[in-house]
C-alpha cells in the first residue's frame, strides 16, 4: 500500500471525497442548524470556519513526490476531521 502514497489517483479521490463530505455537512447543517465544535486537525479553529477551498488548493497533486505524499496524508486527515 505504501506505493500508493502520493499517487495522483489517491489524491484526486480524496479531494472528491472531501468535496462530497462538505456537501453532506452543508445539507445537514442547513436542516439542523450550526453547531460549534473545534476541528481535530486545526484545534485552534471552529470546524465550520476552516476554508476548505484554500486547503484543497494547497494540497493537490504536483511534480514533487514528497509534497504529494504530504498532500495525501493531509487530505486523509481532513477527511477524519470532517
Amino acid at each position: 500500500m505504501a506505493h500508493l502514497l502520493g499517487s495522483k489517483a489517491c489524491i484526486d479521490s480524496l479531494r472528491v471525497d472531501i468535496d462530497d463530505l462538505q456537501n453532506v455537512i452543508h445539507d445537514i447543517v442547513g436542516k439542523t442548524g450550526s453547531i460549534k465544535c473545534h476541528s481535530w486537525k486545526f484545534p485552534d479553529k471552529i470546524a465550520k470556519d476552516i476554508d476548505m477551498k484554500e486547503l484543497l488548493q494547497r494540497y493537490q497533486y504536483g511534480k514533487n513526490e514528497v509534497d504529494n505524499q504530504v498532500s495525501h496524508i493531509v487530505l486523509f486527515e481532513i477527511i477524519i476531521d470532517r
